[in-house]
């Protein structure tokens, strides 16, 4: 799976403050299984299987995520149950096994970060709690108020500029979607950088989520580097 996209990002102010986390669960279930077809950066199809599962920590509930791309990457990631934020994300090479990206939210707007392009971890500030992970975005988007012209505004942290990245989120229709997993009627969300920062990043994103709770991940849009449509899509709920 892609990280969603790769940016090439310079250094802006940001000027929108969205503190508050902007997503609520709408009811995901305690287990959940389920494949997508998934293209990797190298252009290789593989299958992607997603499994949820809810844990508890000390009497508090979390979603624990393992996502397995094909043979070429295992993501492990811990959100909140309320909210969906993330709380940690981990990302493996299962060719070299080695460790690709990890990142844990400590508390009091401190976070750990790891990055194999500079070999070595780093606490950092946070500015607030409204954090998504990049690989959640097909669960934690569930949470997205739905209704056709609603916008929220969230951060993701990207590891390779060591800073959050600001994010709009806006509904932009509802339509009738045909994927391997079925016939489904779906919302349809536009992904873009937001405030400064979308004036060197204009890439737009989609995602398709079924209209009925809990708003499954249904299908993926974005344009490939030769501007060809790149999709991935719901194959299987097991």
């Amino acid at each position: 799976m892609k990280p969603i996209f790769t940016l090439i990002l310079v250094f802006f102010e940001f000027s929108i403050h969205a503190q508050t986390p902007v997503f609520k669960n709408p009811g995901i279930p305690s287990k959940e299984h389920f494949t997508i077809s998934d293209h990797l950066d190298d252009g290789r199809l593989v299958t992607a299987d997603f499994q949820i599962s809810l844990v508890d920590n000390m009497g508090k509930n979390y979603y624990s995520i393992v996502i397995k791309e094909g043979d070429a990457f295992l993501n492990e990631i811990l959100m909140n149950y309320d909210d969906l934020t993330s709380i940690s994300e981990k990302r493996t090479d299962l060719k070299s096994k080695k460790l690709d990206e990890n990142y844990i939210y400590e508390g009091n707007h401190k976070a750990f970060y790891f990055y194999y392009e500079k070999s070595s971890g780093k606490e950092f500030d946070v500015s607030d709690n409204n954090i998504y992970s990049r690989y959640a975005y097909f669960i934690s988007f569930r949470g997205f108020p739905f209704d056709v012209g609603n916008i929220v505004y969230f951060k993701t942290f990207m590891y390779e500029i060591d800073d959050e990245v600001p994010m709009k989120l806006i509904c932009v229709d509802r339509l009738k979607v045909q994927v391997k997993a079925g016939n489904f009627e779906c919302y349809k969300l536009e992904l873009s950088v937001a405030g400064w920062w979308s004036l060197v990043a204009r890439n737009k994103f989609y995602l398709y989520f079924d209209v009925n709770v809990p708003h499954q991940f249904i299908r993926y849009e974005e344009k490939g580097k030769d501007g060809s449509l790149v999709t991935n899509e719901l194959v299987e709920v097991k």
